[in-house]
């Protein structure tokens, strides 16, 4: 059976570390993720969640390793930077990395000047770089395509299709995709053939409906044939409610986890 988390920024941006994992809990989900890291009470964080019993998932590597489309901002797309990418995510597998299970990275904006595979071969000189860091941290890098319609215009690395490649470019064991079906479906569609032929590199996935952003159900997609999907490919990992609610919350949480567990009945 896969996990359900909440990622906080979206679904409880203005409560303390403590009350987001209270209320999470309370929903019923398994987990939750924590991009911020440095900028949040981790000790806090912590100590609710072992209160609670439940699972800090994720986080992001930030810093250069962190760049949603930025194009006056460092990325891992820029091979000059590549030095700072690793630097990111190696603090970040070493700070916190006995805490979570996936550090997140998003890799930045398609530079002009650059051709497409040199953009390509940074991000997988970084990621190969920083693989050695996850490892000794028993955590994996998980690598994020984004949609640049909508969300993140310039983003460069936007389809699954492409994060795969990288992925299988970089060939560690810590290093896997981060299924992000909203982005996915803004950006192209096709979730259960993708869902499918991709599960061997997925290492996490991320949802929100479409359009709007916001919880499952109020959009376009079919959740409990996606989920179905999910469970179908023996995927145990993590699943992060990646919405902006525009109903209850907690409800909304419980909803997902319902979802879930009709898989698995």
């Amino acid at each position: 059976m896969f996990d359900i988390h909440a990622t906080k920024w979206a679904t409880y941006p203005e409560a303390s570390e403590r009350e987001f994992v209270e209320r999470v809990a309370a929903a019923g989900a398994d987990g939750v993720g924590l991009l911020g890291w440095r900028d949040a009470d981790v000790d806090a964080l912590l100590a609710a969640c072992d209160e609670h019993g439940i699972e800090w998932t994720s986080t992001a590597a930030g810093g250069a390793a962190g760049n949603g489309g930025d194009a006056d901002a460092p990325s891992v797309t820029d091979p000059e930077c590549h030095d700072d990418a690793v630097a990111a995510i190696e603090e970040t597998c070493e700070t916190v990395g006995e805490h979570v299970d996936r550090v997140i990275v998003t890799v930045g904006p398609d530079r002009q000047g650059l051709e497409r595979a040199t953009q390509t071969t940074a991000i997988v000189s970084v990621l190969r770089a920083a693989a050695p860091a996850a490892a000794a941290a028993d955590v994996t890098l998980v690598v994020e395509p984004l949609n640049a319609r909508v969300d993140h215009p310039g983003y460069f690395l936007r389809t699954v299709d492409h994060g795969v490649e990288v992925v299988e470019a970089v060939d560690h064991p810590n290093v896997d995709l981060l299924f992000d079906v909203y982005h996915q479906q803004v950006t192209e569609g096709d979730l259960i053939s993708r869902v499918e032929t991709v599960a061997e590199y997925v290492g996490m996935y991320h949802v929100a409906d479409v359009p709007g952003r916001h919880e499952l159900g109020t959009g376009e997609v079919n959740w409990a044939n996606v989920f179905a999907a999910i469970a179908d490919t023996g995927y145990e990992g993590s699943v992060g409610l990646e919405y902006v609610p525009e109903a209850d919350t907690g409800e909304t949480i419980e909803h997902a986890v319902s979802l879930r567990d009709d898989c698995y009945e």
